[in-house]
């Protein structure tokens, strides 16, 4: 009984940084972060602003906690991720980070859609790149400038397919979009050309 209690307890922190994100993301909508006033994010999320010093103080630091939370998760997404010379390491890349969003995939998708979306995805795109720069660099034979090129096509592709998978209601599951994706990055898109 006693393990079930502190559980519920170490989840609450996690909940009421939940809201004042969220809060903070719906009032980023509406105004500039500058003139956005604590008395209005502690309301927005129904909380007391003795609750928001206890996590935060200032209302950058909920932004920042927020950017770090997104590169630890990918990096812990991605960390055992390891090239094989097929589309699996693309497919793994992808579905990985769905594993790690679909906890919360509400909660992901209104920050898409708010106004913090361009570095909600930002980061995304540049935590993708790294992991693939690191991950193919040793292996190719391309110059070092034409490796992060490749690499940046590749990681700029997913991050958007990625993001306009999250931002709208898509028919294809998850592992649906995750193959397609890692077949036309593996493949080229060739395949998908008519013959003509």
């Amino acid at each position: 009984m006693e393990q079930v209690k502190k559980r519920a307890k170490d989840r609450r922190p996690a909940k009421t940084k939940k809201a004042i994100r969220l809060a903070l993301f719906q009032l980023l909508d509406k105004k500039e972060l500058n003139k956005i006033t604590i008395t209005e994010l502690t309301k927005q999320a129904n909380i007391s602003r003795k609750t928001f010093y206890i996590h935060y103080d200032k209302i950058s630091n909920v932004l920042d906690d927020f950017e770090q939370e997104l590169i630890d998760a990918f990096h812990e997404a991605t960390r055992n991720l390891k090239y094989s010379n097929n589309s699996k390491f693309f497919f793994d890349i992808f579905y990985n980070l769905d594993k790690y969003f679909n906890d919360d995939l509400d909660y992901y998708k209104k920050i898409a859609q708010s106004s913090f979306a361009n570095t909600f995805s930002d980061h995304i795109g540049d935590a993708l790149f790294s992991k693939l720069y690191e991950v193919i660099e040793p292996i190719c034979e391309l110059p070092i400038e034409q490796v992060e090129y490749l690499c940046l096509i590749i990681s700029s592709s997913m991050h958007r397919v990625f993001m306009s998978w999250i931002r709208n209601d898509s028919e294809m599951s998850i592992v649906q979009i995750s193959n397609f994706v890692a077949k036309v990055v593996y493949n080229g898109m060739g395949p998908y050309l008519s013959k003509e």
